[in-house]
């Protein structure tokens, strides 16, 4: 039943406006202070004065300790090495506001789960893409995943209002379980980092009637999303209404994303490898 009402809530369809312009802005130092970037708030989940949102974990710092973070599914931080520096980029409105819609362009990807941090484990989570089509974290993980349309990130809400389980999605294009399109919804429940610098390549960024398309073709170059799985069974983020209010610290699902090679430029690259041989051979010579 519950896989029913999901495809019914991800096939929906709405078309929107565009949100204001997205740029790709260097993460700086975490402190968890709720100030700066969207995502740099307070965790609920930290067991120590250290943050534990979801830009102290992906760039290590400040340094965290194997007990610094609660219920971590795998015990799993710190991550070495970081995967990130404070110098790497995230996605944001202006000021370090946060997103509005995005989706990952067309391709083939490597999509998988890095961990959780006090993330509810009957939470679901995978992909949808502009043409309503379905898949999740299980089938993701089969391996490679090809796109012919951009897709976008979705998540179900652990703590569901009156036990329905609401699907949200980082895109427009899925009607009212959008995130993005829901006014009585203050914040974002992704968070979109870059190894790279995010201008120009890989990480370029364009706008169409659903929002932002991340161009992620760079195989070299790994997109991670932070999600946020407490929505307060609907009243919104931020309310402090009743014991559940949400910290917003985007770290209760990580996953992170990859582009695939295609065949001609594996041949290229493996065609510019032989040539460096062989310059080194006669090097030798």
């Amino acid at each position: 039943m519950r896989r029913i009402a999901l495809g019914m809530a991800l096939a929906t369809v709405a078309v929107v406006s565009p949100l204001s312009a997205q740029t790709w802005q260097a993460i700086g130092t975490p402190n968890g202070n709720g100030t700066g970037a969207y995502w740099n708030n307070g965790s609920d989940d930290s067991r120590t004065a250290l943050p534990c949102n979801v830009g102290a974990i992906l760039t290590n710092t400040p340094a965290l300790a194997p007990t610094s973070c609660s219920n971590q599914v795998p015990v799993y931080i710190p991550l070495n090495p970081a995967p990130l520096t404070t110098s790497n980029v995230f996605l944001g409105g202006m000021s370090g506001s946060n997103p509005g819609a995005f989706r990952f362009a067309a391709g083939t990807y490597n999509i998988g789960l890095i961990g959780r941090v006090a993330g509810d484990l009957g939470t679901s989570w995978g992909t949808i893409d502009n043409a309503g089509n379905i898949r999740s974290a299980a089938q993701l993980a089969a391996g490679e995943a090809t796109f012919s349309t951009p897709f976008a990130i979705w998540i179900t809400e652990s703590l569901p209002a009156a036990g329905v389980r609401t699907v949200y999605s980082s895109a427009q294009t899925v009607g009212v379980g959008a995130i993005a399109g829901r006014a009585t919804t203050r914040n974002q429940q992704f968070a979109v980092f870059t190894n790279g610098t995010g201008m120009g390549g890989s990480g370029s960024l364009s706008t169409d009637a659903y929002g932002t398309v991340i161009n992620a073709s760079d195989p070299l170059t790994t997109f991670y999303v932070g999600m946020e799985d407490n929505v307060n069974g609907g009243r919104g983020f931020g309310e402090s209404v009743g014991p559940s209010r949400s910290d917003r610290d985007y770290n209760d699902i990580l996953i992170s994303i990859r582009a695939v090679p295609e065949p001609a430029t594996i041949g290229l690259m493996g065609f510019g490898l032989l040539a460096l041989a062989g310059v080194a051979k006669r090097r030798k010579a």
